[in-house]
C-alpha cells in the first residue's frame, strides 16, 4: 500500500463531513445575538399596540358623556375591538406565512394607526363602536404573527424567557402609557377647541405609522436571510429549533388539534381577567375619588410595574426548570386572588391597589407563560393557523370581561359581583390548567 493512498481519507468523507452538534453556550450566545436584533423593536411596536387598548379606558372619563354611552354601551364599544380581531386572526397569520412578518406587521401598524386616529372623529355611540370594530379587525394579525415570528427564531428552550422580554411591551405601556395618557387628556384637553380624549387617540395612533417602517428596515423573517449572523451562527439556530425546513401551513394540521383549542380556552380566561381590568381601571379609581387624570395614570402605572417584575422572575423561573403547567396555574391563582381583594376594597384606593397589584402580577407573568404550550406543543404544519385560533377565540376574552363587568355594574351598581365571576373563571383556569396541560421538560 502506497503512502499516498494511507494519507488519503475516503471518498465519503471527502464529500459530507458531519456538522458539529451546538454546544448549550453556543445557542444560548447566538440567540442572544438574535434577541438583541430583533427583541427591541418587537417590544417598542407591542408597547405601542399595547397603549392602544389602554387608551379607550381613558378616553371613557370624557368620552362617556360626550357620546352619550353608559357602563353597559361603554363595555360593548371596548369589546367590539375583540369582535373584529377574532375575524382576521387566522387569516392574517396565513398571510404572514406567505409573505413574511418583514413585509405584513408594517401593514398591520399603519392600518391600526390610522384607524386609532380616525376614533377621535367619532360621533355617535354606533360609530364608536364601528370604529373599534375595525381596530381590532386592522390589529389581529399583530400579536400572533410575532408569537409565530419568534417560533422562526428562538429555540423552545428558551422561548418562555424570549415572549416575557416581548411582551413586558404589554406591562410597560401601563407603567408609562397610564401617565401619558393621563397627562394628554389633562393637558391637551381643550387645546384648538378640541377635547382631550380626542387629542388622546391622534396622538396614540400616529407613532404606529414610524414603528412600522422601522419593522420594515430591521426585520429578518428566518435565520437563512440574516446577513447580521455568519454561517456558524444560521447553522446552530436551524440545528436548536430542530426544524430546518418547515413544511407549508396546513388549515386542517391547526384547525383539528387538540391543543389548538385547549390553548385557546386557557388564554380566553386569562384574557377576560386582564381586559376585565384594564379597561375600568381609570374608572374604578374615579369612583374612588380621584379627581385628576394625571394621578389616575399614576397609580394606574404601579400595578403594571410589578407585573413587570412578576412577569421576568416567573418566567424565567419557569424557562429554568422547564416546568410549564404549575407556573400558569399558579399565575390563574393570583389573578383570582387580586380580584377577589379588589372587589372587597373599592372605594378604597390603598386597598384596591393592592388588589390590582397581586392580579396584574398574575395576568402579565401569565400571558407569556400561557403562549410556552402552543408554541411548544403544535407542529411546524399547525403553528400559523393553530396560534391564529388560539388568539383569536383567546382574545373573544376581551370581549366577555368588559361586558360582563360593565353589565353587572349597570344592573347592581357596583363592580364587585362582576369582579368576583372574573375571580371565579381565573379558578377555571388554574384548575383546568393543572388538569389538562402536559408538555415534556
Amino acid at each position: 500500500m502506497s503512502v499516498s493512498a494511507i494519507a488519503t481519507p475516503p471518498v465519503a468523507s471527502r464529500v459530507a463531513s458531519p456538522v458539529a452538534a451546538p454546544s448549550a453556550g453556543e445557542i444560548d450566545a447566538v440567540v442572544r445575538k438574535a434577541v438583541w436584533r430583533l427583541v427591541p423593536i418587537l417590544f417598542l411596536a407591542y408597547l405601542i399596540n399595547f397603549v392602544d387598548r389602554i387608551n379607550i379606558s381613558f378616553a371613557k372619563l370624557q368620552m362617556s358623556a360626550a357620546l352619550g354611552l353608559d357602563d353597559v354601551a361603554f363595555g360593548v364599544g371596548a369589546g367590539m375591538f375583540f369582535v373584529g380581531y377574532f375575524f382576521f386572526e387566522v387569516p392574517s397569520n396565513m398571510i404572514l406565512e406567505r409573505i413574511g412578518a418583514r413585509r405584513w406587521v408594517p401593514v398591520i401598524m399603519i392600518f391600526w394607526g390610522l384607524a386609532t386616529a380616525a376614533l377621535a372623529f367619532v360621533g355617535t355611540p354606533l360609530e364608536f363602536y364601528l370604529i373599534r370594530f375595525f381596530i381590532g379587525f386592522a390589529e389581529a394579525g399583530f400579536f400572533p404573527g410575532v408569537v409565530l415570528f419568534l417560533t422562526y427564531w428562538f429555540p423552545a428552550t428558551h422561548r418562555g424567557r424570549i415572549m416575557a422580554l416581548f411582551m413586558t411591551g404589554l406591562a410597560v405601556s401601563g407603567v408609562i402609557g397610564g401617565p401619558v395618557c393621563g397627562a394628554i387628556m389633562q393637558y391637551l384637553d381643550g387645546v384648538a377647541g378640541v377635547a382631550g380624549w380626542r387629542w388622546l387617540m391622534i396622538t396614540t395612533g400616529s407613532p404606529c405609522l414610524l414603528v412600522g417602517i422601522a419593522i420594515y428596515l430591521l426585520l429578518t423573517d428566518h435565520p437563512d436571510q440574516a446577513a447580521w449572523l455568519d454561517e456558524r451562527e444560521r447553522t446552530v439556530l436551524k440545528l436548536s429549533l430542530g426544524n430546518p425546513e418547515r413544511p407549508k401551513a396546513s388549515v386542517k394540521d391547526g384547525f383539528f388539534n387538540f391543543w389548538s383549542w385547549n390553548s385557546a380556552l386557557i388564554y380566553f380566561l386569562l384574557v377576560c381577567g386582564g381586559y376585565g381590568l384594564s379597561f375600568w381601571m381609570p374608572t374604578l379609581f374615579r369612583n374612588a375619588g380621584i379627581a385628576s387624570s394625571l394621578d389616575i395614570g399614576l397609580l394606574v402605572a404601579l400595578p403594571n410595574l410589578v407585573g413587570v417584575v412578576a412577569m421576568l422572575l416567573i418566567c424565567r423561573h419557569s424557562d429554568r426548570t422547564q416546568e410549564r403547567r404549575w407556573h400558569l396555574a399558579a399565575c390563574f391563582a393570583l389573578t383570582a386572588a387580586g380580584y377577589a381583594v379588589t372587589a372587597s376594597q373599592l372605594g378604597n384606593v390603598q386597598g384596591m391597589l393592592v388588589g390590582l397589584c397581586v392580579a396584574h402580577a398574575g395576568i402579565l407573568a401569565g400571558v407569556p407563560m400561557s403562549w410556552t404550550i402552543p408554541t411548544r406543543m403544535l407542529a411546524p404544519s399547525a403553528a400559523a393557523v393553530g396560534i391564529g385560533i388560539v388568539a383569536s377565540v383567546g382574545n373573544l376574552g376581551g370581549f366577555a370581561g368588559p361586558v360582563l363587568i360593565g353589565k353587572l355594574s349597570g344592573q347592581t351598581g357596583s363592580f364587585a359581583v362582576g369582579m368576583l365571576i372574573v375571580a371565579g373563571l381565573s379558578l377555571l383556569g388554574a384548575l383546568w390548567t393543572a388538569l389538562t396541560v402536559r408538555i415534556p421538560r
